[in-house]
C-alpha cells in the first residue's frame, strides 16, 4: 500500500528556501514568499518569536522544499500564499510523512489555527 502511495503522490512545486521571515513565513525561490497553512508562530519581536524563526532557519534555509498550496485559502495581507511544506526524503523527492508545518507545532514554536476556510486538516498531518 506505501508504494502505491509513494508512486500515486502528486507533483509539488519545489524549491530551495532563500529567506526566513519569521517562524511560519519564508521565501521559495521560483514560487515567492509561503506560510504555513493552519500555523501561527509567535510574532518577532518577542523571544518566542525569535525562538520559532531559529527553528526555521535551522530546518528550511538552503534546503529544498514541496509545497502543497492551499486551494481554498487566499494570499495574506503580506503576499504570502499558504502551504504545507515538506522537506525532502533521501530520495529527492517529497516526503510526505515530513510535513514543517506539523514539526513547527509538535516542536512547540507554533499552534494550529484550525481555519475552517482552510483546505487542510491539521488533524490529518
Amino acid at each position: 500500500m506505501l508504494i502505491s502511495m509513494v508512486v500515486a503522490s502528486p507533483n509539488y512545486p519545489s524549491g530551495i528556501v532563500t529567506r526566513v521571515v519569521d517562524g511560519d513565513t519564508f521565501d521559495v525561490q521560483g514560487f515567492g514568499l509561503v506560510s504555513l497553512s493552519q500555523v501561527d508562530c509567535p510574532e518577532m519581536g518577542t523571544i518566542e518569536g525569535v525562538h520559532a524563526r531559529e527553528f526555521a532557519l535551522e530546518h528550511l534555509l538552503n534546503v529544498v522544499v514541496f509545497l502543497d498550496k492551499d486551494n481554498l485559502a487566499s494570499t495574506n495581507s503580506d503576499g504570502s500564499i499558504p502551504c504545507l511544506v515538506y522537506l525532502s526524503g533521501p530520495n529527492g523527492k517529497p516526503n510526505l510523512n515530513k510535513s514543517f508545518n506539523k514539526m513547527v507545532v509538535e516542536a512547540g514554536f507554533g499552534t494550529i489555527k484550525r481555519d475552517p476556510k482552510a483546505e487542510f486538516d491539521p488533524s490529518l498531518w
